[in-house]
């Protein structure tokens, strides 16, 4: 069969998508295309489709030279694909499909300066995708990767990341990998972290929760949070408004929108739709441990346009290994150069307070000007920078 030129919507995050479905109905093909043509036209990416074969009422279509244009970095790319596998299954609910999108094994990302672009390597990349194609939105989505690896041609630099998860449901959004790790020039190691993982979903009075944490953090810096646990929720950011955001931020990936930016117009969205409705974010527990440092802790910030750094609120905290931060940091009579460059630190270090079992207690204010307060002083203030 001729190849033939069509419009099909495969987003650069689609590093993960492929779908198992229910076959309720036989799907003919023609049918299957006019649902990807409606469906993926709206994206703006091109590919041509090499194959299309009807298996029972699956649909399964090959596609090559599939191409996406990246927004979000400071200059032009584009992701480029070929044997794309693509398949489709009606399922028992009216107007709802099940998409999936076999990825293979090797991608490019094109870029006018040859620093920019990448080579890419995935391990069964797939997951899978239901789809609304009366309304054109997505009612869940689940993606995995054994692995991907970005390499630059030029400086060797690369990314790595293991077990990718993505999970869009409608009560949940979930993004957790595996052994990251990531390099500059010739491979020197800049940095890795055993896992990670980022958990939004409902609570029982439609409250947000957002759930944090990784494990295994190495930096090249004195002070590594090697283990980081936050518990966070909101009553003043409805997972019912949340979701619509969240959504949105999925979809701008999907299309080609780099993932860093992605993710700033998230946190950007949440945060005005927090300040809007002006009720408190809680910290129900954060913990972090590192190089002989434990500290655990809970709060309550504000969203507020009028606040210097966006928030207001406090954060109590125990802090286990004093002793191993001061000799990092030193103290506001004997700083240490490290000390010297974040003064504020080691005069929040000091202001701490003798507590329970070997531990140390810091009531931090973030107050509306910017000031820095941690039990009852100051130790940094926006207007004079110290």
């Amino acid at each position: 069969m001729p190849a033939r030129r069509i419009v099909i919507g495969i987003g650069v995050s689609l590093i993960s998508i492929c779908a198992t479905g229910a076959n309720a109905f036989a799907l003919e093909t023609q049918k299957a295309r006019e649902i990807m043509d409606a469906i993926l036209m709206q994206n703006g990416i091109s590919a041509t489709e090499m194959s299309a074969e009807n298996s029972n009422g699956t649909v399964i279509f090959t596609y090559d030279d599939v191409r996406l244009d990246l927004s979000g970095y400071s200059s032009a790319r584009e992701l480029v694909l070929d044997d794309v596998r693509v398949t489709m299954n009606d399922t028992d609910i009216a107007n709802q499909v099940d998409i999936g999108v076999t990825l293979p094994e090797r991608g490019k990302m094109l870029a006018e300066a040859t620093s920019d672009q990448r080579e890419l390597t995935m391990r069964k990349a797939l997951g899978s995708l239901r789809w609304d194609h009366v309304n054109g939105v997505p009612v869940n989505f689940t993606g995995s990767a054994d692995f991907l690896i970005g390499d630059e041609p030029v400086t060797r630099k690369h990314w790595l990341m293991n077990g990718l998860v993505i999970r869009w449901m409608p009560e949940e959004a979930r993004i957790s990998w595996q052994a990251a790790e990531w390099t500059g020039p010739n491979r020197e190691k800049r940095g890795s972290v055993k896992s990670t993982s980022f958990l939004l979903y409902p609570g029982e009075n439609d409250e947000t929760h957002l759930d944090y944490a990784h494990d295994g953090l190495w930096l090249p810096s004195l002070l590594q949070p090697r283990t980081v646990r936050i518990k966070s929720s909101s009553t003043g950011l409805p997972w019912s408004e949340a979701r619509p955001i969240l959504q949105k931020g999925f979809n701008d990936m999907m299309t080609g929108l780099a993932p860093r930016a992605a993710r700033r117009q998230i946190a950007n969205d949440l945060w005005q739709k927090a300040a809007d409705n002006g009720a408190p974010v809680k910290i129900d527990e954060i913990y972090v441990e590192g190089r002989g440092l434990e500290a655990l802790g809970k709060g309550e910030f504000i969203a507020q346009k009028a606040a210097r750094y966006g928030f207001s609120g406090q954060l109590d905290v125990d802090l286990i290994g004093r002793e191993r931060l001061q000799d990092l940091i030193g103290t506001p009579q004997s700083p240490t150069l490290l000390g010297a460059l974040v003064p504020f630190a080691v005069d929040g270090l000091a202001a701490g307070e003798p507590g329970t079992q070997g531990t140390t207690n810091y009531d931090v204010e973030l107050l509306r000007d910017g000031r820095i307060v941690v039990n009852g002083i100051t130790v940094f203030s926006s207007t004079s920078g110290s």
